[in-house]
């Protein structure tokens, strides 16, 4: 497989986490923790058996940056978990096409905190993003007694914290994919662990919860991660949106979620809003 198909089919995979996460018999969180904690189980074990002198660079590791690791550890755990939640109170073209407003989150947080500079056209493609998540939103009642309008709310709060991952990553540049991925993994599970030992999980389907984490998981990211050798970061991102896209045609297959005209018009404004800003980088 070249880059581009590496990247392509791992974004295929990812646009069926929704699908398996409902089949799990896990709750929001449970999905979320079980993800991250074998997820980081099992690439402890790769790195062991493959590269087992990164591991010595741990814990000089963990001393010098723990503040950045432990800032995206809780970021990736929160919007998984917000995430998954929200794929059990709406349809899962809401929730996908309102977390792909993460892009331009992401760069309204990197002008406000990082110094990133703005200008006329990146103004307005954050207002054509906002305009989609607009018209999503038009078409639900807004109260959070509504499972769609809490599903979509949980959705844009798992988007914030996804938008907090590239901004954070922007200092640990310098760390391998392997160990950052198992780190971020970790710190992940320890932050939702007490969650769970409370609240508890659900009643598992182990093959779908052995599907979440090893293809979804471990498979899908090594792929994305061995595509990023090949392909430009730009080429990248563009590729991504075969994700939302994807997720909507498995959830009509599977489900027969049909998205209405709202959340159809809204989500292409989003999708466009975000390919647009990529493209412009």
């Amino acid at each position: 497989m070249n880059g581009r198909a590496k990247i392509a089919t791992s974004m295929l995979i990812w646009g069926s986490v929704g699908i398996f996460a409902r089949f799990s018999g896990l709750s929001g969180l449970g999905v979320a923790f079980a993800r991250v904690s074998l997820g980081a189980l099992t690439l402890a074990g790769i790195i062991a058996l493959m590269e087992r002198e990164k591991l010595s660079a741990l814990p000089p590791l963990l001393g010098e940056k723990w503040k950045p690791l432990l800032a995206l550890g809780l970021s990736l755990a929160l919007n998984w978990a917000f995430l998954f939640t929200a794929f059990n109170y709406t349809t899962i073209a809401n929730a996908v096409l309102v977390y792909y407003t993460a892009p331009v989150i992401a760069t309204l947080i990197s002008w406000r905190f990082l110094g990133e500079e703005m200008n006329a056209k990146r103004w307005g493609l954050i207002g054509l993003a906002f305009l989609g998540l607009a018209l999503i939103m038009s078409g639900q009642r807004l109260d959070l007694g509504n499972r769609d309008f809490l599903g979509i709310v949980l959705a844009l709060i798992a988007a914030f914290f996804y938008a907090l991952i590239p901004n954070f990553g922007r200092f640990l540049r310098d760390v391998d994919g392997k160990v950052l991925t198992f780190l971020q993994l970790a710190v992940a599970s320890f932050a939702l662990g007490p969650f769970v030992l409370v609240r508890g999980t659900g009643t598992p389907v182990w093959w779908a919860v052995l599907v979440l984490v090893l293809v979804h998981t471990v498979l899908a990211l090594f792929l994305y991660m061995e595509g990023l050798k090949d392909v430009e970061v730009n080429e990248a991102a563009l590729l991504s949106y075969l994700d939302p896209m994807s997720a909507v045609v498995y959830a009509l297959l599977v489900f027969g979620e049909v998205p209405g005209v709202r959340t159809a018009v809204g989500g292409a404004l989003i999708l466009l809003a975000s390919a647009l800003d990529v493209l412009r980088r």
